[in-house]
């Protein structure tokens, strides 16, 4: 499943790339569906800012169909991010708790200046799914799309979610 949003937020790139990277724990109060975001790894690399962000998401937010199947202590994701200043993006991938050996979610965010004073935020990314061996083969189509649609409904509304955050983080904070 191909994940792409794009977003405008506006301020200027340099602020919006920099909030982004460095605010990512406070946007959290901004993103209804997200109880926090925790930084779990901070390390420079090079060039690079490999960055390891736990998110928790609100339990409201998490269907009841699937709630008997994430335990309670794997309804978050970790965010490994590597966050290239020269290119203005970063590449990460995501890692579900609750599944991490049958979910693959990698891709970039990248941020274009429109012009001086406006920001696009472009995120691309893909999300895989193998559910081989959980469920019976002849389910296995169905159970796939069911489950790409869940994660999918997880994490492509939190890319414009978090787009939403940003822009209101950077009206308060300046």
């Amino acid at each position: 499943m191909q994940l792409s949003v794009k977003s405008t937020i506006p301020f200027p790139v340099q602020k919006v790339y920099e909030a982004m990277r460095d605010h990512m724990p406070k946007l959290a109060d901004y993103i209804p569906n997200i109880d926090s975001i925790v930084v779990k790894t901070k390390e420079h690399r090079e060039d690079t800012l490999y960055l390891v962000n736990q998110w928790n998401p609100s339990m409201h937010d998490i269907p009841s169909v699937a709630q008997p199947f994430i335990p309670e202590d794997k309804q978050y994701w970790l965010d490994y991010a590597y966050w290239k200043d020269a290119e203005r993006a970063c590449d990460w991938r995501l890692e579900m708790a609750f599944m991490p050996d049958r979910i693959k979610c990698t891709g970039r965010t990248a941020f274009l200046p429109l012009n001086e004073q406006t920001t696009e935020m472009r995120i691309q990314g893909e999300l895989i799914l193998n559910l081989k061996g959980r469920v019976p083969r002849l389910f296995l189509n169905k159970a796939t799309k069911g489950v790409e649609k869940f994660v999918g409904k997880l994490v492509e509304p939190n890319f414009k979610k978090t787009a939403q955050a940003l822009t209101n983080f950077l009206r308060e904070n300046g």
